[in-house]
């Protein structure tokens, strides 16, 4: 076993904090995602802070699902997902906007794109290696 298959590399940890684009979401063929993985340091820090702010409103009780899940739909708003390409409204290509990926992916309408981006960023949480080689290929 290589040891790049179990240890991430410099280039790696760069990959998960800095982001790379994603564009084999075998359920959204075209499209392309600019993220993070979840696994970042700004992610990680975000998550922690909203489930401590959460538990706070809790007052110490554990947070339900519907929180955790809450939390995590506006990390990935807010921190994960940086850019995307090849989204289209009717064949017009619909730029990116923070403003617009927070409020599509903390709807219950964006469920959808809320697990792309998901997907996308456990994809380069579990092969950064790979994804920093072929960023230093191009």
């Amino acid at each position: 076993m290589d040891i790049k298959d179990i240890i991430l590399t410099e280039k790696g940890l760069n990959a998960i904090d800095s982001g790379v684009w994603v564009d084999d979401l075998i359920e959204a063929p075209g499209l392309r995602l600019l993220v993070t993985g979840l696994r970042s340091k700004e992610a990680q820090k975000a998550q922690e802070q909203k489930q401590a702010h959460l538990r706070l409103k809790n007052r110490g009780k554990p947070l339900t699902d519907a929180q955790l899940a809450k939390a995590m739909k506006e990390v990935l708003a807010e921190v994960v997902l940086k850019d995307w390409d090849g989204l289209n409204d009717n064949g017009q290509p619909v730029p990116y906007s923070k403003e617009l990926a927070t409020k599509w992916l903390t709807s219950r309408a964006g469920e959808g794109l809320a697990s792309l981006v998901l997907t996308a960023a456990q994809k380069v949480d579990d092969q950064a290696n790979d994804f920093a080689e072929e960023v230093t290929k191009n």
